[in-house]
């Protein structure tokens, strides 16, 4: 069956940022279609309970605790997955967020510059290079980085996680051809989503209409829409693709780069 391709029976996945949103909407999407999840987040809380939701498709499932920004606590999580499996088929670095870099060029020194760089494009890169012994043990093995739209919109306050998500979208395609033919890597630049860290657009309606106003099939993105990218691209559906920035955006190109921090400026 052609959908078979979208399978993930027995494949193993490691999914950061999984506590809400878009990673916890990847994980359970993962686990439906087979695979052991290892769901990683700075909370507890949280993983623990998109880890029992992954087991409920009677796969298994853990939480782990890990701050992205810490190398040992990166290499502790590869330590912990190695310990309960010898391979890694799938790894997706979701973890991210605007962090102390949202501000003004004027506001953003070094230091807050450098830690979204660190949480964005750091992370990812470092998780990367500590997984590629398990990646090379796995059959066919897939990595997919959730980078952003504002890897190419110009947006207001955003000059960090726009250069970290831009430096994701370079690295994945570097990655690619250098990790090739045995590993495949993919990115995902996502629109406006609903998720928890958007909340502060869909309970403003002034602020909604603006946003939806420029997007073509008005409306934001639900976490699934982007979890059935991830969900190709980690499939053997995409067998054929590498070194590839999918934008699931609603047709947000059409978005004047300032449009939403103005109307916030103008609140």
């Amino acid at each position: 069956m052609l959908l078979d391709a979208f399978r993930l029976d027995g494949k193993t996945a490691i999914v950061t940022g999984a506590g809400k949103g878009i990673g916890a909407s990847i994980a359970k999407s993962f686990a439906e279609m087979g695979a052991n999840v290892f769901c990683v987040a700075r909370s507890l809380e949280d993983i623990t309970q998109v880890a029992e939701a992954c087991r409920h498709f009677g796969v298994k499932a853990e939480a782990i605790v890990c701050d992205v920004t810490k190398e040992d606590q990166l290499k502790a999580l590869v330590e912990q997955v190695a310990a309960q499996s010898e391979r890694l088929d799938i790894l997706i670095n979701n973890a991210g967020a605007p962090g102390k870099g949202w501000g003004s060029i004027e506001k953003v020194d070094m230091g807050r510059f450098e830690h979204t760089i660190r949480i964005n494009l750091t992370s990812a890169y470092t998780l990367t290079h500590l997984c590629l012994g398990m990646l090379r043990a796995a059959d066919a093995p897939t990595i997919v980085n959730i980078s952003s739209a504002l890897s190419w919109m110009v947006d207001k306050n955003f000059s960090a996680y726009a250069a970290a998500k831009a430096g994701m979208n370079q690295m994945t395609k570097v990655m690619a051809y250098e990790l090739s033919p045995k590993i495949r890597i993919n990115a995902i630049a996502p629109g406006a989503i609903e998720t928890p860290s958007t909340a502060f657009i869909t309970q403003n309606e002034t602020l909604l209409k603006n946003t939806t106003r420029w997007i073509p099939l008005k409306r934001l993105g639900q976490p699934d829409d982007i979890a059935l990218g991830a969900l190709y691209l980690a499939s053997p559906a995409s067998s054929f693709v590498s070194g590839k920035i999918l934008e699931i955006d609603g047709g947000m190109q059409a978005l004047p780069g300032s449009a939403i921090q103005d109307v916030i400026d103008n609140e």
